[in-house]
């Protein structure tokens, strides 16, 4: 039996799904973190055999008596060169495939959205990217520029406006909703506790964490809240409009919507598939034209682990 393994690496955890030879499912795993840029060859190499392992024994087979046709990786850091190559020869080491690829994370997203079909993947969490491929076989990704070179739309965008303007209205003595709860969540009452708390221990997941707190402020009907996430949705729809002139998509291409920025508020999501909220100031003069049409945002099909196991399978072309 050919057997195929997906493996999703990323900040946080270790995904592994286990394919047959007719793409079904038999397996899934978890290990450890696995961002290729950031973490050293022994903690890589755990978190890749504890997720495979226990893919294997979801599966009810044994990790060291069978064989594994071939490989796909989808990882976190994939742009660094020389961890990626460094990465290839662990697996290699680990698995004695006919053929193992590593990919960037956001294609094996699209894969498993897709299975391989065409469409556009929007990945909103610390960071944002979207990536679309079409009816033809090309593709375009857009942003994923990381949060000093892009990201737009992404958590950490949405973190770093929101303490801004929090600072600012400090700065006035006229507290709002908005920059109450950002004082709230970081234990704050003044600028320099803000600066203290976003400067002492600096991670963009950190500043990405006050997501779910300012989607809760819009959920609420806060105006300041509302039109800061209104302004993190158009920025992700330009950037599916890019995708799409590029690839001379029409209108009717599936979106798919993955990463946790998606969970933060319904009004996120509602903002994206068709906006209907006028921004305020400062995130917007009140006559904006409305970035109108709406998408067809579609559930995806499977998890990027699934896809990664696809494209493994889709990689096998002996008989």
């Amino acid at each position: 039996m050919k057997l195929f393994l997906g493996l999703d690496g990323g900040g946080s955890k270790t995904a592994a799904v286990l394919l047959d030879e007719e793409a079904n499912i038999i397996g899934n795993g978890v290990g450890g973190s696995c961002n290729i840029a950031t973490q050293s060859e022994q903690i890589l190499e755990r978190s890749v055999r504890t997720a495979y392992e226990t893919a294997c024994e979801s599966a009810g087979l044994n990790s060291g008596e069978i064989q594994i046709r071939g490989v796909c990786a989808g990882v976190a850091g994939y742009s660094v060169e020389p961890k990626r190559l460094q990465f290839e020869e662990l697996l290699k080491r680990i698995f004695p495939a006919s053929h193992l690829q590593v990919e960037p994370d956001y294609l094996i997203a699209h894969w498993g959205a897709t299975h391989g079909s065409h469409g556009i993947v929007v990945i909103a969490g610390t960071g944002a990217v979207t990536y679309g491929r079409n009816e033809l076989g090309a593709s375009c990704r857009v942003d994923g520029l990381g949060f000093l070179l892009g990201d737009r739309g992404s958590g950490f965008n949405l973190g770093i406006r929101a303490l801004k303007h929090t600072l600012d209205t400090l700065d006035k003595g006229e507290m709002d909703p908005l920059a109450n709860v950002v004082m709230e969540v970081t234990n704050s009452t003044k600028q320099s506790q803000i600066l203290h708390w976003l400067y002492s221990d600096f991670q963009p997941a950190k500043v990405a964490a006050l997501a779910p707190a300012i989607g809760a402020v819009a959920e609420m009907g806060d105006p300041d809240a509302r039109s800061l996430i209104s302004l993190m949705a158009r920025q992700l729809r330009h950037s599916v409009r890019q995708v799409r002139h590029t690839l001379w998509m029409d209108r009717s291409v599936p979106i798919y919507t993955l990463g946790g920025l998606w969970k933060i508020s319904h009004f996120f999501q509602s903002e994206f598939r068709d906006p209907q909220w006028r921004l305020i100031p400062p995130w917007g003069s009140g006559d904006d034209e409305m970035p109108g049409g709406r998408f067809a945002v579609e559930e995806p099909r499977d998890e990027p682990a699934a896809g990664a196991a696809l494209l493994a399978r889709s990689m096998d072309t002996d008989d």
